[in-house]
């Protein structure tokens, strides 16, 4: 008997004051397959535009709690996220993208990093050394 995977969602959502704060998504992982696509790792171009990445957004949309003037769901559809605030679905593409890359907002680098800064250690001396005593 072999292993069947689930086919793995995230949920897109954002913290307490965050500007979209409520807005919801349920988006589905990529195939290793398509992830190759759309970074370029095929050979191709990749995703070069943010029309491509909504693109991919929209096709492993699962879910979302977004609403129409009218005050019902809008449609998973790339018409229905035409009317959304760019900004909005932007928000939400790259929260996913972050989640797919193992990187988002809500593990942020320890208080302990050095931010980048040299380390303490000190540098290796870059001055010719002296002539071997052996030869």
């Amino acid at each position: 008997m072999g292993y069947k995977p689930k086919r793995k969602t995230y949920l897109i959502q954002f913290e307490e004051g965050h500007e979209y704060h409520g807005a919801q998504a349920r988006l589905y992982g990529m195939t290793y397959g398509q992830w190759e696509e759309a970074t370029g790792a095929d050979g191709g171009e990749g995703d070069k535009s943010g029309a491509d990445s909504v693109k991919r957004f929209v096709e492993h949309l699962a879910s979302w709690n977004l609403e129409g003037d009218d005050g019902e769901l809008l449609p998973l559809t790339m018409d229905a996220v035409k009317s959304v605030d760019k900004d909005l679905i932007a928000a939400l593409n790259n929260a996913w993208i972050q989640h797919l890359i193992g990187v988002h907002d809500a593990d942020p680098l320890p208080d302990s990093s050095p931010s980048g800064e040299p380390s303490l250690v000190e540098s290796v001396p870059m001055e010719a050394l002296s002539p071997s005593l052996a030869s």
